[in-house]
């Protein structure tokens, strides 16, 4: 499937552009930009709400990349009174793995904010199965989510994601598809005559055999030049020898000469002796 919208098609971006900001770049550049509604440095990372699909479907809704996806997410609150975020997503959830991480820029003696790991599981918790789907979360550090907005459950307007495949197979999977729609299409092109199957050539001459009685052989056109393989050596001799005894006669005459012959196959003249 391929994506509604590329950046690097509607930026024209350079030939050979790769996107692989650090921690800090991501939480410094993008997502407090993104968060005071200053313009980014690249617009090449979706706003989505994540939380409504299954990772392998997000690939096609990026922006921009092709092993790492970047996506501006809100977060919801798992409770109404809590600060506990909601993490089901699609057919399944994401669960936290590891210890959080601060991201605290360079000259700085404080985080600016924090970097969760998460892991994808199909289907409902805890019983789910574990995917190779990763997805990093950048939030900022210092903001208070213990106030309940008008009775709203949102929790973070936007978050930062970056969403990977451990061991790629999602690439593979998606290159299987592409092959698999190109087989489609080569057999869709495929005409009645594609399937005719023709006789073998060193078979057409076989009696007995199924091409022969399907396709007779013609007769045999006898060529002008074939006339000298049916004569007769005596009545050659014979025809010679009277044409010899005879020279008062008048051999100037074809008919006469065609008819010294006693051979009624034979065709064409003789030069004389």
């Amino acid at each position: 499937m391929k994506r509604s919208r590329d950046a690097e098609e509607e930026l024209n971006l350079p030939p050979g552009f790769r996107f692989h900001p650090t921690d800090e770049e991501l939480v410094v550049h993008y997502l407090c930009r993104r968060i005071a509604q200053q313009p980014l440095p690249v617009p090449i990372i979706a706003e989505l709400d994540l939380y409504k699909f299954d990772p392998w479907n997000l690939p096609d809704k990026a922006l921009f990349g092709t092993r790492e996806w970047y996506f501006f997410t809100p977060r919801d609150r798992k409770y109404p009174n809590g600060s506990r975020p909601n993490r089901a997503a699609g057919r399944g959830y994401w669960k936290a793995t590891g210890a959080d991480k601060p991201v605290t820029p360079a000259g700085s003696g404080r985080p600016l904010g924090i970097k969760k790991a998460l892991v994808f599981y199909d289907g409902k918790a805890p019983k789910g199965l574990k995917t190779d789907w990763i997805m990093h979360e950048y939030r900022l550090a210092d903001t208070n989510r213990n106030t309940r907005r008008n009775g709203s459950l949102r929790l973070d307007d936007w978050v930062l994601c970056r969403l990977y495949n451990k061991k790629n197979s999602w690439q593979k999977q998606h290159r299987e598809a592409q092959t698999e729609n190109e087989d489609t299409t080569s057999e869709s092109f495929r005409t009645p005559e594609s399937d005719i199957e023709l006789p073998d050539l060193d078979d057409l001459g076989h009696a007995g055999s199924e091409q022969s009685r399907r396709f007779p052989l013609l007769p045999a056109v006898k060529e002008e030049y074939d006339w000298y393989s049916e004569l007769n050596l005596d009545d050659l001799q014979n025809s010679f020898g009277a044409f010899r005894s005879t020279p008062a006669l008048d051999t100037s005459s074809q008919e006469y000469f065609f008819s010294s012959f006693t051979s009624p196959k034979i065709v064409g003249s003789f030069p004389p002796f």
